[in-house]
């Protein structure tokens, strides 16, 4: 945790930060939960988390002796908003590094024939291995601009598009998902290279490595590339199940009919559905699949309710062979 006491924040009352990345570096310095290197992968990201939790807890206790006891902090400013912001942030890196080893595994897999020995996660059903089916998965900070991550050219036709809707008064801008899955282009730009190999744990380094990968892949992608895209949620009330439905449909129609791209999945992992009809909700059509006709799809081709990193990689993993290109 970070002392603000003799550095307020100004116009609020915080006396201690939590140090996001450094709390998972301590927590998980030594291995990716739920993948190979944890000495339980079966275990829940809630167990993970507090884990986290009492790792920073116990070392404010020694760091702040002044401060008091535990129950002190944890009536201070490591609870509430605070606490649920970082728990929810953690939620979605835990997952996405999962995913990324799982990748990883997928991808060894299609270079070499064999599937990993030691990898937690298992070879999926009807899979044929060929390194043209190599897969990217990569987390998007909050707020990032998607259209970074395509080529001049496709860029160029989405800002046509976009440029049209403007001289009308309108716009329809592509969304940034949580985790994106791309398939990786052939030849593979150097960027990718990163993805053949796993995460050995989330140290401060590979935690930046998760975090940055986006950046080593600007300009390569093309509609083609997209596969799938996942929102990621501890939780939802009411209010907020609109979202993902909204995000889904603009992008399956920019990708799908903007880029004449592929036909992407649409995927909302959730920790718990309490508090809100979200099954009911996310039965909604896809606007995009009405306007073609033909078969129907949801906005949503799935719900999943993701309680462990192991078995949420291993959900994502075992929809590849799906993909026809």
């Amino acid at each position: 945790m970070l002392d603000l006491r003799n550095a307020p924040v100004r116009n609020r009352s915080t006396t201690f930060r939590i140090a996001q990345d450094n709390l998972i570096g301590c927590a998980f310095g030594d291995f990716v939960p739920g993948c190979e290197g944890d000495p339980d992968p079966d275990r829940t990201f809630a167990f993970y988390r507090t884990q986290a939790r009492n790792n920073m807890l116990a070392a404010a206790a020694i760091n702040f002796p002044a401060v008091g006891t535990l129950a002190a902090f944890n009536a201070a400013d490591i609870q509430g908003q605070a606490w649920g912001k970082v728990a929810g942030d953690m939620y979605e890196i835990l997952e996405a590094a999962a995913l990324w080893n799982a990748a990883a595994a997928w991808n060894q897999y299609m270079d070499s024939g064999a599937w990993p020995i030691d990898s937690t996660f298992v070879q999926p059903p009807r899979s044929i291995a060929t390194p043209m089916r190599r897969v990217a998965i990569v987390e998007l900070p909050r707020g990032y601009d998607s259209i970074r991550l395509l080529t001049p050219a496709a860029r160029a036709t989405y800002e046509a598009f976009q440029q049209a809707l403007e001289s009308h008064g309108m716009q329809l801008k592509l969304s940034s998902p949580d985790i994106v899955g791309l398939r990786i282009p052939d030849p593979m730009p150097s960027g990718y290279a990163q993805f053949l190999q796993p995460l050995p744990d989330l140290s401060p380094t590979n935690l930046l490595k998760l975090q940055r990968a986006h950046a080593d892949i600007e300009g390569t992608i093309e509609g083609r590339n997209f596969l799938f895209a996942i929102a990621v949620k501890t939780s939802t009330r009411s209010d907020r199940l609109y979202q993902p439905l909204f995000e889904a449909n603009v992008l399956k129609f920019i990708i799908g009919f903007v880029l004449r791209g592929s036909a992407l999945k649409f995927h909302v992992h959730m920790e718990d559905f309490e508090g809100a009809n979200v099954r009911q909700a996310y039965t909604a059509a896809s606007l995009y699949s009405l306007m073609l006709g033909g078969d129907f799809a949801r906005a949503v081709d799935h719900l999943y309710q993701a309680k462990k990193p192991r078995d949420t990689a291993q959900a994502i993993l075992d929809t590849f062979p799906e993909y026809a290109i």
